[in-house]
């Protein structure tokens, strides 16, 4: 049986409903593959320093955890955009917070697609990061400098490439797979323009803060 004709009878079969999507993009993967299973070799499948039973199992851990991490993030994003009074970032942490939301709730569909159950919960850590965010006396160039602390002070590249790293790990559920660099690409946009808003509303705190050093 040809190649060709093993793709055209899975995509007869997909659209037909005789498989599901996930079903039809995994046996499209093991055709991609030469018709062998990606980690079928019992090695299991590494990613984040440790090793899973499957590819599945290591995509349903991760996109848990980032369904409840973004869903922190929405929150913490929406009680920062009622207390903002920097006019010119107002309405850019509001769209943020929007993004956060989305992404939470669509990884939240995929789970549930994939079979997973939600059991990553926010964090202590994560709920004091959403109020403090949310605090009226926290001025919002230094909760911009907060931001940028705990994501990392090296570039924005750098904090979103696992995300990246790990989509290019994923050979069967090429779903998945393109969702998560979407995500990334949502997520450095995000990073980036809240290290570019922290530069610029930082600047003369950091000028001042340099001449002093200097005299």
């Amino acid at each position: 049986m040809s190649r060709d004709f093993e793709f055209k009878a899975l995509l007869r079969a997909y659209r037909s409903g005789v498989i599901t999507q996930q079903t039809f993009e995994s046996e499209i993967a093991t055709l991609e593959n030469g018709g062998k299973v990606a980690n079928g070799n019992g090695a299991g499948f590494k990613a984040f320093g440790r090793t899973y039973k499957s590819e599945r199992d290591a995509i349903v851990s991760f996109i848990d955890k980032v369904r409840a991490g973004e869903a922190n993030g929405g929150q913490a994003f929406t009680a920062w955009a009622e207390v903002c009074t920097t006019d010119c970032i107002k309405t850019g942490i509001r769209m943020i917070a929007e993004r956060e939301a989305y992404h939470s709730r669509i990884f939240a569909k995929r789970l549930a697609e994939l079979g997973g159950q939600p059991r990553a919960e926010n964090t202590e850590d994560g709920r004091k990061f959403t109020a403090y965010l949310g605090d009226p006396n926290v001025a919002d160039n230094v909760k911009l400098l907060k931001f940028v602390e705990r994501v990392g002070n090296g570039k924005p590249e750098d904090a979103i490439k696992p995300i990246y790293d790990f989509a290019a790990l994923i050979k069967d559920d090429l779903g998945t797979k393109e969702a998560l660099r979407l995500f990334a690409e949502d997520e450095l946009s995000s990073t980036k323009w809240i290290y570019e808003s922290c530069a610029v509303l930082n600047a003369p705190a950091n000028k001042s803060k340099e001449d002093s050093t200097s005299m």
